[in-house]
């Protein structure tokens, strides 16, 4: 066979520049010659479709492109021009993409000429396809009219004029499965440039993967095919790169009244990558959302973090996934949470083992690990640090099979962010819980004292997950006098401040009650204190019991604090009528003092008005709801603590009429004569 023809680049009015770098880029495989512009059409002379393959090139210097352009008769076979524009020849050349396919004249404006040599590469490969599939027509026409028996024909004579000039590619396959003719297109296609591509198995196209599901795709009844319009087969091209096809078979009669099979062939890979792409954005937007959802959801950390791994095996085609913290103090690598594909255990198999040295070097190195081989039998191993206001949280790892998209790695990046970010805030709440603990803890007696011949029970809950410090407290304690002194009372305020105040109002009351625990005396000097700090105001009950009588006497005093309730032997509960000026507000105030008797079987019951205003102002309970519940609460027959039933039955019951409105402490004291 004849070496193939060289190309030839004719040059007119180009900058020296220009030149070369078009010689640089095409000068092993054309021949650039620089001419006037008066020469041009004498270069280009000759039958359209039979003269010497050129491509021309038309300066911005040049003032009459388009005649020029006229004047040589593109063809795309074997001549191509490109005009380079200008903004004061703009104008004149917009006709030209009207006038002339774009395989024939092609318009570059001056603004884009370092596109010029990518462009004049494209033309000319474009011309050799054209000269290639002649080629093809010629050599098996001279087969045909040889006598040589082959029965096989190229797209002229089997497709007709309008198959083999139509933009969608066509091939004729005989009853072996190899290719029997085809047209421009699908040359273009599947790079048919060699005529022993006639004897060529379409099958031996496609991997081998592919290839069973191919001829049974081609086999199939139409009806069969008709539920998988769009089969797409994948393959990779001559070049290297990847090329997806949607192929539609059909059975047809050529000009001898033999069968056929005519498979129309189109090009899917721009459409199957942008649907791919589509796809792997789409389902990691959902990834993130799921891991945002799972991250900042309550719960205990480890069980978030498990959704966490999870979403990213579901949405990231993994084999596996593991979160791991820095254990402190030392900084070592903690297993935290993991995942793998189509089994719902946390538990730490042996893949677990396998990434723990890698996400040791990650943690170390502070840098993701992507594409690294694992040695069970993954298609790839990705870690990424975990790191939140530079501070190394973690590592996030993911093991992942041969389906995973090629953007996983920037997936991985962003979920572990928002897991560095989820772990660090959760790590701080559990600073702020303990310090919040800490505070508290000395503004509640440790634990309640016994009283002999009496049940004494309490509890309290802070509003909110533990962060903030109440305002509410209460306190149980003997007197040297022998007289048990039990107050219950709220701090206008939350937080630190509202925890000084406490400690201000409890260290009065148990200091001034070392004196006497005359009402009169200890609420005075627990006014001063609080006036002479300048502290928000102060609400409380302060009893003193007197046990020696028979029954108990209790001395009550209120400072602007709901009113106690009593419950009798008998289940009857009543308001008591004690009122008084609230603390710290007014100065020179006068707390009277109510008594009573507490008789066997009966029960003190001292609150907050968490209990009663739980929501806020606006949705109030009345202390008379309280009494009729604990009229209603029956306590257990026999010697039983009915001090703790009750305090118990009260926290309940607040917590399931209040739900989620509840907005402030709770706080319950109860003294039971036994």
């Amino acid at each position: 066979m004849s070496q193939p023809t060289r190309s030839r680049v004719l040059l007119a009015g180009v900058f020296p520049e220009v030149v070369a770098a078009l010689r640089s880029e095409l000068g092993q495989v054309a021949d650039l010659r620089e001419i006037a512009a008066e020469e041009v059409v004498a270069h280009t002379e000759g039958v359209p479709g039979e003269r010497h393959p050129t491509l021309v090139v038309l300066g911005r210097r040049l003032p009459a492109q388009v005649g020029l352009v006229h004047a040589v008769r593109p063809h795309p076979a074997d001549l191509a021009v490109i005009a380079v524009s200008t903004p004061g020849t703009a104008a004149k050349l917009a006709t030209l993409p009207l006038l002339f396919s774009s395989d024939r004249a092609r318009l570059l404006p001056d603004t884009h000429i370092d596109r010029l040599p990518r462009l004049a590469t494209e033309m000319l490969r474009s011309m050799a396809r054209r000269r290639t599939y002649s080629a093809g027509l010629a050599a098996a026409q001279r087969q045909l009219t040889s006598g040589a028996g082959i029965s096989r024909q190229l797209g002229d004579h089997l497709f007709g004029e309008f198959l083999t000039q139509a933009p969608v590619g066509a091939l004729m396959l005989d009853d072996s499965g190899a290719l029997a003719a085809w047209n421009h297109k699908a040359a273009e296609i599947l790079s048919l440039s060699d005529p022993a591509s006639l004897s060529r198995p379409l099958a031996s196209f496609f991997p081998p993967s592919a290839r069973d599901r191919l001829a049974h795709h081609i086999a199939a009844p139409s009806e069969q095919r008709a539920a998988d319009p769009d089969a797409v087969f994948e393959r990779v091209r001559p070049d290297g790169g990847d090329q997806a096809l949607r192929l539609a078979p059909q059975q047809v009669l050529d000009t001898e009244g033999h069968q056929r099979t005519l498979l129309l062939v189109e090009d899917v890979t721009a459409r199957l990558r942008a649907e791919r792409m589509l796809a792997e954005r789409t389902s990691q937007a959902l990834l993130s959302a799921e891991v945002a959802a799972a991250i900042t959801a309550p719960g205990p950390l480890d069980e978030r973090l498990h959704r966490c791994v999870r979403a990213a095996v579901n949405r990231l085609h993994a084999t596996s996934a593991c979160v791991w913290t820095v254990r402190s103090p030392g900084g070592g690598l903690q297993h935290a949470a993991c995942a793998t594909a189509g089994s719902d255990e946390a538990d730490a198999p042996d893949h677990v083992a396998a990434a723990q040295s890698l996400a040791r070097d990650i943690a170390a190195a502070r840098c993701p690990l992507p594409g690294t081989p694992t040695s069970g039998g993954a298609a790839g191993f990705i870690g990424h640090p975990l790191v939140s206001g530079g501070e190394l949280i973690g590592v996030l790892t993911l093991a992942t099979t041969p389906r995973a998209p090629g953007t996983t790695a920037d997936a991985v990046g962003n979920i572990a962010d928002q897991i560095a970010v989820g772990i660090q805030q959760d790590q701080l709440l559990e600073r702020l819980r303990s310090t919040a603990r800490a505070l508290e803890s000395p503004l509640l007696p440790p634990h309640l004292p016994a009283l002999p011949g009496f049940g004494l029970a309490a509890r309290y809950h802070p509003f909110g997950s533990g962060l903030q410090i109440g305002g509410d407290f209460y306190d149980v304690f003997t007197a040297p006098d022998g007289r048990h002194v039990l107050v219950l009372g709220d701090v206008c305020g939350k937080g630190p401040a509202a925890a000084a105040i406490t400690g201000l109002v409890r260290h009065t009351l148990w200091t001034a009650a070392q004196h006497t625990t005359d009402p009169a005396h200890v609420l005075t000097l627990v006014d001063h204190a609080l006036r002479r700090e300048n502290t928000p105001f102060c609400t409380l009950v302060y009893a003193v019991l007197d046990p020696v009588p028979t029954p108990a006497r209790l001395h009550l005093v209120s400072a602007g604090h709901p009113p106690p309730l009593l419950r009798h032997a008998d289940g009857t509960t009543e308001l008591l009528d004690v009122r008084g000026p609230l603390l710290g507000a007014f100065g020179n105030v006068r707390h009277p003092v109510t008594e009573i008797d507490l008789r066997p079987g009966e029960t003190l019951v001292l609150y907050t008005d968490g209990f009663t205003e739980g929501a806020g102002p606006y949705n109030q309970r009345e202390p008379e709801d309280l009494a009729a519940l604990l009229a209603k609460h029956e306590l257990p027959a026999g010697p039983g603590d009915h001090a703790d039933h009750i305090v118990a039955a009260l926290m309940a019951e607040a917590h399931t009429w209040w739900g989620r409105r509840l907005r402030d402490d709770l706080a319950v004291l109860a003294l039971t004569a036994r």
